[in-house]
């Protein structure tokens, strides 16, 4: 597994396809596993796509401290920069797209196109979802309940009630896939204490690349009436809610998701 400094600590990354490059920025202690098959496939076949592992995932440096979306941002351009790459695609689902936001502000010169997925702006303008569905993200293992059980808690945040129950046995090697190298618990909470403290609701305004605002009808987590608000205050935001879809929907309904991020990149030109 390459990796590269950027920010001063080691980002783990993988880059696969060819065309335009397109940085993939995953969400709330989530490695690039966490992309799958179906949707980078499509993707792979358009653009040069660059995966990376957060800092505090997957074969990332995991720093005790550190750990605040702007850093994430910061991370995220100095790949970028490492790999030689000066401007490029950019899109983020979950915590993801709040990276996303910060790397449209602080790196706007590197960002040619935008996506935000499945995110919200932070402070006071951020719409919360399901008291229960947040607690439930902020669960962790105990000698009472392994991992598997809590991730099994976890996916009603994740999925709709007919995805889990047509796919049980991907779901369960969804979860080994992811860990073999799991995200340190002091990993999690840096990871939870950088979204409560997010707060791009005033620099929405500020971002001018082409962007891309996509998430599912049915999330209980980020509900949709973040991406609508997202949509209304980025300059020529493009809407797109996928139906019958929760909050990772790009595991759910991979293909739409890919052609909905192809269809935009594509039009943001080169």
């Amino acid at each position: 597994m390459p990796h590269a400094n950027a920010n001063g600590i080691q980002i783990a990354y993988e880059v696969r396809g060819s065309g335009p490059p397109l940085l993939l920025i995953n969400g709330f202690r989530r490695s690039r596993l966490a992309w799958q098959e179906g949707f980078l496939r499509p993707l792979a076949a358009r653009f040069r796509l660059v995966l990376m592992d957060n800092r505090g995932t997957g074969h990332s440096d995991k720093p005790q401290d550190g750990y605040s979306v702007e850093a994430f941002a910061d991370d995220s351009a100095g790949l970028l920069q490492a790999l030689g790459i000066p401007r490029a695609h950019v899109f983020g689902v979950s915590m993801g797209g709040m990276i996303a936001q910060r790397v449209a502000t602080r790196h706007p010169e590197q960002v040619q196109g935008l996506g935000l997925g499945c995110t919200h702006c932070g402070g006071k303008a951020a719409i919360a979802g399901e008291r229960r569905i947040w607690e439930l993200l902020r669960m962790l293992p105990t000698a009472e309940r392994d991992a598997r059980e809590v991730a099994r808690l976890l996916e009603e945040a994740y999925y709709m009630p007919e995805f889990r129950a047509a796919n049980r046995p991907y779901l369960d090697c969804l979860f080994d896939l992811q860990n073999q190298n799991p995200t340190p618990t002091h990993a999690v909470q840096g990871h939870a204490k950088a979204i409560d403290a997010f707060d791009g609701s005033a620099d929405l305004e500020r971002i001018h690349a082409p962007t891309l605002v996509l998430t599912g009808d049915s999330d209980p987590l980020i509900p949709p009436a973040n991406s609508r608000l997202i949509a209304q205050r980025i300059p020529g935001a493009r809407l797109e809610i996928l139906p019958h879809a929760s909050h990772l929907f790009w595991i759910e309904k991979p293909q739409e998701a890919a052609n909905a991020v192809i269809r935009f990149f594509e039009s943001c030109g080169a």
